[in-house]
């Protein structure tokens, strides 16, 4: 009896070696239906700064969406969204955040030509038409590479023209669309004017490949554009303007960062290398891109940090990194991230849009705003959140190595 005692037990802790792994569930809920009670609970108790900007939510048109990580015991990424006030059909001038998923389908549309000698590192020219703004593209000589550093470290827009010109205007809605982004249109370029009838054109591109004859994609024309998702909508600046919802803007960032945690139509087919490329640039400093073309006392480290810099130039500390991209024009100040402190095994997805009011008059989109406003919420906001986060217990420390990158090569 002692022995069948002592041995039972040992068998059931045997047998439980052979049982199926449990299922991996990536989420424990979905954007579409986030928890919209708990964070505004948190910042109403932890953020008296942000008081104000509660307060009249409304008025500053506030947005914001936080997604814990927690891990499991293989170090996979389990995601639980939250949300104040998110609203897919209020619409905000996203600026520059658009500039991320066309980024993603030009590195797609770049593996596709692989077999052409094509790569990211491949130099590209525009080549001009006859008329219009057509006739008058950037001239500079890039690689894919060089476009998505700039565009991704310095917020740069003439390098944008390059991407909207490879990819096209009508097939990156279209493509967006079908991987579920459905907030996404591309109606314009944003390193040049252009009237509406020729951002539905695109140039020809060039690609100069060492050793052969240069291939060339040609110019091409389209009426072939879906609806505009936010026809009609007060805030729609001009009248056909790009768009992209906060929500889609956050769920672009997570396929990119955590693919493995998301649905397989809303991921991006890239190789290693890609994303390898893509996170880096996200995450990397304007004093460790070192381009001559930025003078780095305009362009210090935080300029295009806005949670946890804002308009602070203070080092943020070299544990932390962020993961991120911002927009900034007619009022409208946007910030998508993911941010992990290393040392302490913090990380999160955060990301908000706040609307700071008119300009004066006259000034171009990014001039002529109190943004100084709207950069001490997005801060404040970033830091409420970090402090959260390591005071937090996690089931498991996570293993954040995947997301060191060497700054110091090209």
């Amino acid at each position: 009896m002692f022995l069948r005692r002592f041995v039972w037990p040992g068998c059931i802790f045997s047998l439980g070696a052979f049982l199926p792994p449990q299922p991996y569930r990536a989420q424990v809920n979905s954007l579409s239906s986030p928890d919209t009670v708990w964070l505004e609970r948190l910042l109403r108790e932890r953020a008296p700064n942000l008081q104000p900007y509660l307060r009249a939510a409304k008025t500053y048109r506030l947005q914001i969406i936080y997604t814990q990580v927690n891990r499991d015991g293989q170090n996979r990424p389990i995601l639980k969204h939250y949300a104040f006030r998110l609203d897919t059909t209020e619409y905000f001038y996203p600026a520059s955040l658009v500039k991320l998923p066309l980024i993603a389908l030009a590195l797609e549309k770049v593996e596709r030509l692989k077999g052409h000698g094509i790569t990211v590192r491949t130099p590209m020219s525009l080549q001009p038409e006859k008329k219009g703004c057509l006739a008058r593209p950037p001239t500079q000589m890039y690689s894919m590479a060089d476009c998505i550093r700039r565009q991704l470290v310095y917020s740069d827009n003439p390098t944008f023209d390059y991407l909207y010109a490879f990819v096209g205007p009508a097939h990156a809605t279209h493509s967006l669309r079908q991987k579920g982004y459905t907030s996404v249109y591309f109606a314009h370029r944003l390193g040049r004017s252009c009237t509406p009838e020729e951002n539905r054109c695109v140039e020809g591109v060039l690609f100069h490949r060492e050793g052969k004859e240069p291939y060339r994609l040609p110019p091409t024309c389209t009426d072939n554009f879906p609806p505009h998702p936010y026809e009609g909508h007060p805030y729609l600046l001009p009248s056909q303007s790009n768009a992209l919802s906060l929500k889609d803007a956050h769920a672009l960032l997570i396929s990119l960062l955590f693919p493995q945690a998301v649905r397989p139509r809303e991921r991006f087919q890239l190789s290693s290398n890609d994303y390898h490329l893509l996170r880096r640039y996200l995450s990397m400093y304007p004093s460790e891109a070192k381009d001559p073309d930025y003078n780095l006392r305009e362009y210090h480290d935080g300029i295009r940090k806005y949670f946890l810099a804002g308009a602070d130039t203070t080092p943020i500390p070299s544990r932390i990194r962020i993961f991120n991209k911002v927009g900034m024009a007619y009022g409208y100040l946007s910030d998508v991230a993911y941010i992990v402190d290393f040392d302490l095994g913090v990380e999160f997805f955060l990301s908000a849009v706040i609307y700071i009011g008119e300009g004066t008059p006259g000034y171009p989109s990014a001039q002529g705003y109190a943004w100084s406003t709207g950069l001490h919420f997005l801060r404040e906001l970033g830091w409420v959140l970090y402090r959260y986060e390591t005071g937090r217990r996690r089931p498991y420390f996570p293993d954040l190595s995947a997301f060191r990158y060497d700054y110091r090569r090209p």
